[in-house]
This record gives structure tokens, sequence and C-alpha cells, in this order.
């Protein structure tokens, strides 16, 4: 087990008047916390003088803030993974640095993910003081067709303030498609695959210094975003299907001694005991009978 508790990964993208303030504001969290954590800063090819503030920062913080560097613009994704790749602790979480998703509901995030032992937390960003620019009314629409594609029901499926386990961020981040903005999709990726999730509120507040990457770009973004979910529903909706992770691990890594097929009689018994199990076992969910089948077949496998 690492030592640390939380990895925070902010991507960076000429950001050096925000960057000094999540840093303050960020370690200020893991103290208050009493947690072990570190910042881990990605500059994604900046050219305003981010990349030496980090690591004078990084100078002053040794052990709680990690500086990694993309030479050119590499996009918020390939920022997470190599933030991920650079991080010590088995929780991490990730933040933009624009100071708009605020960091001391990190805490928050914290608490949920390890109190429902859940594998994916994701803070959704709250209309309470959110500007409802032309943005925001984007952003719902695009939240409700991913909600309607994709069979979920999120308040904010987009929101990329997200904490898991590091393996499953992982996981989360192996994807097949070419997406101009993948980050969208890490809650139907979530979904898709498997892993349990929990939404709680969090605040959304107006960006105080520098620009976003998408300013300007509302109309050109909203499109590349359909082109996205078109290529999303495909990987994630029609090819996939819902699996569940034992599903996943067992296509990567298929056992030697597979369990045996049922015999015709035995399917039929098995049918017939689940067919009446809502009124023979009330007390128990009828997930049950997928927990069943998830250990029939990963019993064989090895530790």
């Amino acid at each position: 087990m690492s030592s640390y508790d939380l990895s925070v990964i902010a991507p960076c993208l000429d950001e050096s008047l925000n960057i000094p303030e999540l840093t303050r504001r960020v370690l200020n969290v893991f103290e208050r916390g009493g947690l072990k954590g570190e910042l881990i800063l990605v500059d994604d090819g900046s050219t305003d003088g981010s990349v030496e503030l980090i690591k004078e920062l990084a100078l002053k913080h040794p052990e709680s803030l990690v500086g990694v560097y993309h030479p050119e613009n590499r996009g918020i994704t390939d920022a997470w993974r190599s933030g991920v790749g650079a991080a010590r602790a088995d929780v991490v979480a990730v933040i933009d640095a624009d100071l708009q998703y605020q960091p001391e509901d990190l805490l928050r995030l914290y608490r949920t993910l390890m109190e429902n032992s859940l594998d994916v937390v994701q803070g959704w960003r709250s209309a309470v003081g959110r500007e409802k620019g032309t943005r925001f009314h984007v952003s719902r629409t695009f939240n409700t067709l991913l909600n309607k594609t994709f069979g979920m029901d999120l308040q904010d499926n987009k929101s990329g303030y997200v904490m898991a386990p590091k393996e499953v961020f992982e996981d989360l981040l192996t994807y097949n498609g070419n997406y101009r903005y993948w980050q969208s999709f890490i809650m139907v990726a979530a979904h898709a695959k498997g892993y349990s999730y929990k939404e709680i509120e969090t605040l959304f507040e107006k960006r105080r210094q520098g620009e976003s990457f998408l300013t300007g770009t509302t109309l050109s973004a909203s499109m590349s975003s359909i082109v996205d979910l078109g290529k999303a529903a495909w990987e994630y909706r029609i090819k996939r299907g819902k699996s569940t992770v034992s599903e996943q691990f067992l296509n990567k890594h298929p056992v030697e001694a597979a369990p045996k097929a049922r015999t015709v009689a035995n399917a039929v018994r098995w049918r017939t005991y689940m067919s009446t199990f809502d009124q023979t076992h009330w007390m128990i969910t009828k997930n049950v009978e997928n927990y069943y089948e998830s250990l029939r077949k990963t019993q064989w496998l090895s530790a």
C-alpha cells in the first residue's frame, strides 16, 4: 500500500494566474483533512510561464507537489494519463486548474468514496451561484443527450471533477475511439464498465483569472462533442453492452480451467428458480444472480 492517501491531478494550460491559489488551497485541504496527499500539476504545453512556476512550487513543496510537463498541448485526457502515471497514492482525483471546481470539496468526495466503498465519485456542478450563459445551457442539453443515449440518470454526466482508486481510473482511461473531447464520457465509461458510482453536489464558480481554452469555440466544440457522442455510443453502448468488472478482467485474462457449462436440465432448473426469486426471497436483492455468476466464472483465477 502507498504511504500517500490521495493524489490530486490538475491539467494546466496557461494557468499561471491560478496555479499559486490552487496549490495553496489543495495543500490546505490535505492538512485540514489529515491526509498525506500530493498535488500533481500537469503542464500541457503552456506558453505563459506556467512551467517555471510549477518547477518553483515543486522545489518549495517537494513532498506534496509534483510537476509533469508536456512539451506540446496534448489535451486533458493525456494530461490525466500522465498525472495518473506519476501518482503515488492509491486514490486519485482530477480537478481543473481554473478554480471553478472548489478544492475544498475534495474532502467530501474522499469521504463519500471511502464510506460507501465505491469505485467512482463525481462532483456534479450545482446551479447555485453558477453563471447561466450559453455554455451552461449547452452543457445541460449535452447532459440530457448523454443520459438518454446511455440509459443513465446523472445530474451532470460530463462533470470532470472525479475521484477513484488509481487502478479504476487507469481502466476508465482505456478506450479505443478517436475522440476530440473524451473527458466528457468519463462517467459513461464507468457505467459501461460496470463500476459502482455516486454523485455529490459541488459548487462551481465563475473563472476569476485567465481564459478558458474553449473561449470563443462554443459552437465548434459542441459540434465536435456531437460527433464524439456517436463514437461513444458505438464503443460503450452498441459494441460493448453493459458488462461487469469481472467480465472485463476475464476477457483480458481468461482462466485455463473455465467452469463447465450447465446441462440443459440444470439450466432449466436455474431459470425456474430465479423466476420465482422475488416472491420467495423478498428480503434479498435479485442482483444476487449477477454476483453468483461472477463468482462462478472467477473462482478459478489465481491470486
